[in-house]
């Protein structure tokens, strides 16, 4: 079987690794648009704020494959003809399949101000990172207060780079977690000492003599060095679509990762399956879910009839301030109760979302005990023997939570 795999990060990794654990005798081929080795991205962050070089983010030795199976590095595919199952890369190489996993990803999402020669640059990919890095030095403006945005203003002060974070919204990671949640990120960054200007955005960016200068919405104006703008990231469904294969928000599949043309499977960050919180068709566009879907994919690509049901988002910071666990919907909706608790004393915070007896969100700020159960029971909709309000209050063990009913 000639297997084709477009995409070499986590989803595509995990194909191929499970594709080899069950089939060794298969040919595969692995395209990468990047130039680079397989790396991990969500340490580019760890990469820009000097704590980790290029080397130590790599997570494949690609010599340690077997022969038949060949990475193709700063490779773009062009098209993919579903009649004649083959992918054309922009050289006009054609490659042939019987099997195809579409692993594409997705990328930052970029404003109208978006302009790399005012120094203005996303962090998605390393290529990414090696434009900003000549561009440090003593101040740096950081769009976008989620993940992405945090984590790069944390790395930046660990090499004594003031920082400046611009969030249009109310308060920090407001996709993710609720205002309150949210206010307790935004004082201990800020005790930290990064800047924070919320319910702002860029009205224009100058430059003068090689410096910036950035202009608000309200009228205020900073200076910088560069700019990194972590404004999300969209689902990469061009190839597919071009292809005539079935897209919404992501990749529609099927619960054996297939999309709509048969033999081509799609996993990752470009890919649409069931949230099991929401209820509904979602990207979770993160590290561990699209491992989990590259996995499914081979398992199937190899007729194994492996349903997959769906996945929770999950996301986890720690810094010296704070460490933060989330999952779920935290949001609340039609259906769902809410359960907190802030200690004070501590900084902590405990939240939980309810929908019949069942949690569907969670958020552990500076109390990581029992957060791993909770996800767990989130994912498998395993309703709580005990009561919430004593989860959120911590009055019950791991022992009790997992106590059957």
């Amino acid at each position: 079987m000639k297997v084709v795999i477009i995409g070499s990060s986590a989803a595509g990794l995990a194909c191929i690794d499970t594709l080899i654990r069950f089939s060794p005798e298969l040919n595969a081929t692995i395209i990468s648009e990047e130039a680079y080795a397989p790396y991990c991205r969500c340490l580019l962050t760890y990469y820009l704020g000097g704590i980790l070089k290029e080397k130590q983010m790599v997570i494949r030795d690609i010599t340690s494959y077997p022969p038949n199976t060949a990475f193709l590095f700063g490779e773009r595919v062009d098209r993919i003809n579903t009649k004649n199952k083959s992918v054309m890369l922009a050289g006009g190489k054609e490659i042939p399949y019987d099997k195809l996993l579409i692993a594409t990803g997705s990328n930052a999402a970029k404003p109208k101000y978006y302009d790399e020669t005012k120094k203005t640059f996303t962090l998605r990919y390393m290529s990414d990172a090696k434009k900003i890095e000549p561009h440090i030095g003593s101040r740096v403006i950081v769009l976008g207060g989620g993940f992405v945005g945090i984590k790069a203003a944390f790395g930046l002060m660990q090499r004594n780079v003031g920082v400046t974070i611009v969030i249009s919204s109310g308060y920090p990671l407001s996709m993710i977690v609720d205002e309150k949640t949210g206010s307790f990120i935004g004082k201990d960054l800020r005790g930290m000492g990064i800047d924070i200007r919320t319910e702002e955005d860029v009205a224009e960016i100058k430059t003068n003599n090689g410096a910036l200068r950035v202009s608000l919405s309200s009228g205020f104006e900073l200076d910088s060095d560069a700019i990194i703008v972590g404004k999300g990231v969209k689902p990469r469904v061009e190839l597919a679509k071009q292809a005539g294969i079935n897209t919404d928000l992501g990749i529609t599949v099927n619960e054996f990762m297939e999309t709509s043309a048969e033999g081509i499977y799609a996993a990752g960050d470009c890919c649409e399956t069931m949230d099991i919180a929401r209820k509904r068709f979602w990207v979770n566009a993160i590290w561990p879910v699209a491992v989990e879907q590259g996995y499914y994919a081979a398992l199937n690509m190899l007729r194994m009839q492996a349903p997959y049901y769906g996945s929770v988002g999950m996301n986890s910071m720690k810094t010296r301030a704070f460490h933060l666990i989330t999952a779920g919907v935290l949001k609340g909706g039609e259906g769902i109760s809410l359960f907190e608790k802030y200690i004070p004393s501590k900084n902590q915070f405990r939240k939980l979302a309810m929908r019949d007896n069942v949690p569907v969100g969670m958020a552990f700020y500076n109390n990581p005990e029992e957060a791993g159960v909770i996800v767990n029971l989130i994912k498998k909709g395993t309703p709580l023997t005990v009561d919430p309000a004593k989860i959120v209050n911590n009055e019950v063990s791991m022992m009790d939570i997992l106590r059957p009913l």
